[in-house]
């Protein structure tokens, strides 16, 4: 029997699984790691931190799997996207990363909007959402001796490859979100990187996310308990190794990805520049990722808020009780509508950006209410974004959802009877980008075949739970989501007037 080990090391925690030639986890493990703030609007992570998290995870399932490390055919990555990280010509890196959070850079990011004007996204493939490359602008300007010491910019899945086989490698899935790549050559963009004063040396080689780009060095093997010579495969940014792990395989099917935020992608076969979708390579060859990014929807964020402010904490015991609160509720929250744009925008006019809203309060609210009115809240903002995808020509056919609130049965439902598309739960849950890491493993190293129109594949991932629209829910939710959508406009522009910042 052999094994497929992934590693996903995302914002706020590394987890690791080990999975069987039939895609059962057999064990997995997590460790979180910090992130620094050192002046307002920096948000910086230790390579060291990831790498600590790594070794800590990989060591703990072998131990509690009891897996020979010989058993391993393949280990593959998922990453947090857009994080840059300077490293010398020996791969050490020179001081913290600036992950994708990190907000410094936004003289830059105007100075690029500028520079191309309406022409940046059909010269980029993107608009500019939270790429590395104005944080390499800023370093250029504000560090000098950094930038110039500067061998190579790494995200965080081009130092994992880096740290488990001594090679800088870009994969085109992960980079295929920046500004300097460009999806129709999957090459750099040497038009762009040059208008704004990069230097292209100083970015790693590009390789296809299934590629096997090196062997577990001396190194590595000593550090994390893996056998030297191990098959590395390049991994992806861990939003589209979400897609691979829930089987979202074929062109028009969808994921739905809760956290923090809400993030609604799909496979199409199409690559080319819209201005409201971010679009990168899929793992799967001959497809793309697609998101969109008109609005950022604060789903598990405001859920966790409200647990805040009503219990003081935000943890699985509170979700909890909030859940049996939101079931007491109707359908509606008693006319209680809710905004869910409580954390950040990616519109740059402040007179188009939304922020979060309770509407319809009265004396007779309930807490229930108060929570009910957040899962409707999030399910209206997704409903809206699938009538904009469908008129630029998108259709979505059903919904798959992951992260900590679609473990809500209630949460999942009311997204059923709102959006009015089946509602499909992945066996997997909370471990989908490591699993998916360990799938691309698979594929990479030969032992998920990939001639095989990926039956194989499909045969490993497993759906848990289902859920239908029920009719007579829809037509009373189709009433508040008109009433949704008004309200989204008509407090247009309230929050930049008010000095609210949801930048």
């Amino acid at each position: 029997m052999h094994y497929l080990l992934g590693i996903d090391v995302g914002t706020s925690n590394t987890k690791a699984v080990l999975v069987d030639e039939t895609g059962h986890i057999l064990t997995s493990a997590i460790h979180s790691h910090p992130t620094f703030t050192p002046a307002p609007g920096y948000q910086e992570q230790s390579a060291a931190d990831w790498w600590q998290g790594v070794c800590h995870t990989v060591r703990q399932v072998l131990e509690e799997s009891r897996i020979s490390p010989a058993q391993i055919a393949g280990l593959s990555f998922s990453a947090q996207g857009c994080a840059c990280q300077p490293v010398d010509a020996q791969g050490q890196p020179l001081g913290n990363a600036l992950i994708w959070t990190d907000t410094r850079a936004t003289a830059q990011q105007a100075r690029i909007r500028q520079l191309f004007g309406d022409e940046l996204g059909h010269v980029t493939g993107n608009n500019i959402y939270d790429q590395p490359e104005p944080r390499m602008m800023w370093l250029r300007e504000h560090e000098p001796e950094r930038y110039a010491r500067t061998y190579k910019f790494l995200t965080t899945l081009s130092y994992l490859i880096y740290r488990f086989t001594g090679n800088f490698i870009a994969t085109t899935s992960d980079w295929g979100f920046h500004l300097s790549f460009d999806r129709t050559k999957r090459a750099w963009n040497s038009h762009f990187v040059r208008a704004i004063g990069l230097d292209e040396k100083k970015f790693p080689t590009l390789c296809e996310s299934h590629a096997v780009v090196g062997r577990v060095t001396r190194t590595a093997a000593q550090d994390t308990g893996l056998c030297e010579g191990t098959p590395v495969v390049a991994g992806a940014q861990d939003s589209v190794v979400v897609v691979l792990a829930v089987g979202a395989l074929d062109v028009g099917q969808s994921v739905v990805m809760r956290g923090t935020t809400e993030l609604l992608c799909f496979s199409t076969a199409e690559g080319g520049y819209h201005p409201d979708l971010y679009t990168t390579c899929s793992v799967i060859p001959g497809l793309f990722v697609r998101y969109d990014m008109r609005e950022v929807v604060a789903s598990g964020g405001s859920y966790r808020w409200l647990a805040t402010m009503l219990f003081g904490a935000a943890r699985e015991s509170e979700f909890r009780q909030m859940n049996e609160l939101a079931a007491a509720s109707p359908p509606g929250s008693h006319g209680l509508l809710y905004l869910p744009y409580l954390l950040i925008s990616t519109n740059p006019d402040p007179a188009q950006q939304r922020a979060g809203c309770y509407f319809g309060l009265t004396a007779t609210t309930t807490r229930g209410d108060l929570c009910r009115a957040v899962m409707e809240g999030t399910a209206y903002a997704l409903r809206e974004t699938i009538a904009r995808l469908e008129r630029i020509g998108i259709a979505i056919h059903e919904l798959r959802l992951t992260g900590g609130p679609a473990e809500s049965a209630l949460w999942n439902q009311i997204t059923a009877d709102v959006t009015g598309l089946p509602v499909l739960v992945p066996e997997v849950g909370s471990a989908a980008a490591a699993y998916g890491a360990a799938l691309l493993a698979g594929m990479g190293c030969g032992m998920i075949p990939m001639d095989d129109h990926y039956t194989t594949l499909r045969r490993m991932i497993q759906l848990r739970q289902r859920y239908e629209p029920q009719p007579m829910q829809r037509a009373l939710y189709d009433r508040f989501y008109a009433e949704f959508c008004r309200l989204t406009v008509q407090t247009l522009g309230i929050a930049a007037r008010l000095g609210i910042s949801v930048a």
